[in-house]
């Protein structure tokens, strides 16, 4: 959650501001770093507010790429007994909202990357001759295409050509 009430009502032992202090930080290395993270919507509780806090989490953060999920009761968790459950049609129109927002901010942040070389661990081809797939040191999903053969298992540097929401595309620099 973007929220500090609701990351407390989540039992977390941070703010909002404590994180992005974090994010801040590691965004300060000297290497390319990609930032993910899990967001639940409709937490017990959550106002429209809270909601809208965590939307501007995500113009903050920059997550190069988030898993969300609409909150669901969980047997034997503090949660189940909490009050002021957000129903579920609401739940659902959060997390659809979240989740466009998230994809243009991915499209956006990879998009910026085309041009860019990447040293990839080839980690998976594709039927097609000549296609492969792997992923960067900051955890990029690349495919690719390569003249070579054999890669399964290497490193190789990939130029990127393109970009979409979920992963990059390129070519093999020989």
């Amino acid at each position: 959650s973007g929220s500090s009430r609701i990351l407390r009502a989540m039992q977390r032992t941070y703010t909002r501001d404590e994180y992005l202090e974090k994010i801040a930080l590691i965004r300060s290395a000297r290497r390319p770093i990609s930032i993910t993270s899990d967001i639940i919507v409709g937490f017990p509780g959550e106002t429209v507010q809270d909601f809208e806090e965590t939307l501007s989490l995500l113009d903050a953060a920059q997550y190069d790429g988030a898993f969300s999920f609409q909150y669901s009761p969980r047997p034997n968790t503090a949660a189940l007994h909490l009050a002021e459950p957000v129903p579920e049609d609401e739940k659902r129109r959060r997390l659809i909202v979240l989740q466009q927002k998230q994809r243009e901010i991915q499209s956006i942040r990879n998009e910026a990357l085309v041009g860019e070389t990447f040293e990839v661990l080839v980690d998976g081809a594709s039927r097609r001759p000549g296609q492969w797939a792997g992923r960067s040191s900051s955890n990029r999903v690349l495919n690719f295409t390569s003249p070579l053969s054999d890669l399964l298992g290497q490193y190789v540097q990939v130029r990127v050509t393109r970009a979409g929401p979920n992963s990059l595309v390129g070519e093999q620099v020989i």
